[in-house]
């Protein structure tokens, strides 16, 4: 765990990580049963986390998926990030906006080891897609999420959410602000 750190607290030095940096730090050896040991499980929501490092220019946390539940599409506020399933089978969904409505992009199943890019303008989703192990990702952002879109599709709602909310629906008070329809991020912010 404390290469994984050091790797990790390494970008923040870099003048500005890009994607590649991201998914290098997280494609290394990790050991997965000391981040086991880490897991946190919230079948209330469609993954339970744990923030393992939260500095002035590298986040990382841990995600424990809830199975049959997938996330809402948002994106992260402008960050660029990694996500590496570490077991599991994950379900992950990009998508695109276009007059007014999101629409689907991509939808691949990914296994252990491999390594999600998440640009900065993408707006995605991800769940359980039913392996035999309960999926488990390792994420990893930069230029600190300062805050993150979560797009209500059946509601017809762009909201921006606390920083202490996951990419779900939030309870009324992690909400900071809400517009009606779909709408870009810049809109909101």
């Amino acid at each position: 765990m404390r290469a994984l750190l050091e790797r990790c607290r390494a970008l923040g030095d870099l003048p500005e990580p890009v994607l590649g940096d991201l998914r290098e730090a997280l494609a290394g050896d990790v050991d997965r049963t000391e981040l086991e040991s880490l897991l946190v499980h919230d079948d209330r929501r469609p993954y339970g986390r744990r923030v393992l490092e939260d500095g002035p220019q590298v986040e990382m946390m841990i995600a424990s998926w809830t199975r049959g539940v997938m996330c809402a599409p948002h994106d992260h506020g402008g960050s660029i990030g990694a996500v590496r399933v570490l077991r599991g089978e994950a379900l992950h969904r990009t998508w695109t906006l276009r007059g007014g409505r999101l629409e689907l992009v991509a939808e691949d199943r990914v296994g252990p080891g491999h390594v999600l890019a998440c640009g900065p303008d993408m707006i995605h989703s991800m769940g359980d897609a039913g392996a035999d192990e309960r999926l488990a990702t390792l994420h990893l952002y930069t230029g600190p999420i300062p805050y993150m879109v979560v797009y209500d599709v059946t509601g017809r709602r762009t909201l921006q959410v606390a920083a202490s909310c996951g990419a779900w629906l939030p309870e009324p008070e992690l909400i900071v602000r809400e517009m009606p329809g779909i709408a870009r991020r810049a809109a909101i912010a």
